[in-house]
């Protein structure tokens, strides 16, 4: 069984559901084939909005649910770090460099982007911090860094993202077993559920 794991580095609640979609799809034999995606194509056709443009009410809201997540998932996470929003998708393509490069740690390294913004107060979009967060894991940090801005790192996420849009993705993370389709991490419970049976 394969777990389509479409995901934005940039998303607090793919932070949180990352360790334990990989602990699921480990703990039942399962792939899961991350595929970071641009959001930033997917809202517009989906009905969606980037956080500063929806309304104060939902905005209130997101943080409150945060907080009341990452407490019961004992993580530390920041609901409004520094650098937040992300506005670059070099951290997503170098996720997707790894894939490409075929390393071993793929779901580590994208879950040390994702900590260095959402708890680590990193500019995640500064290259230098990329590089050395990649260098925890691998020896030619440099080498995926520019093989990231190299067309066929771009051509994979564009096939991500259509491939997100044809399967009716709108948000962030999006869990896809089937025909079933899972969005956010609170939903995870379902689709282990889904695996059982």
């Amino acid at each position: 069984m394969k777990i389509k794991y479409f995901m934005s580095h940039g998303s607090p609640w793919t932070f949180l559901g990352h360790k334990k979609v990989n602990e699921i799809a480990k703990n039942n034999n399962c792939e899961l084939d991350i595929m970071p995606v641009n959001y930033g194509e997917i809202f517009p056709v989906s009905g969606g909005l980037p956080v500063h443009k929806r309304p104060l009410q939902r905005q209130k809201y997101r943080l409150q649910e945060l907080k009341r997540w990452s407490e019961f998932l004992k993580i530390n996470l920041n609901p409004e770090p520094k650098h937040f929003p992300s506005r670059s998708i070099l951290p997503s393509k170098v996720i997707i460099s790894v894939k490409i490069l075929n390393f071993e740690n793929l779901n580590d390294i994208a879950y040390a982007i994702m900590e260095g913004l959402w708890i680590k107060e990193m500019n995640i979009d500064d290259p230098k911090n990329l590089k050395k967060i990649l260098t925890r894991f691998i020896k030619t940090a440099d080498e995926v860094i520019d093989f990231s801005e190299s067309k066929q790192v771009e051509k994979e996420m564009n096939e991500y993202t259509k491939a997100a849009i044809d399967l009716a993705v709108f948000g962030a993370p999006t869990y896809i077993l089937d025909d079933q389709i899972y969005w956010g991490q609170d939903r995870l419970d379902f689709l282990e559920r889904y695996i059982k049976r």
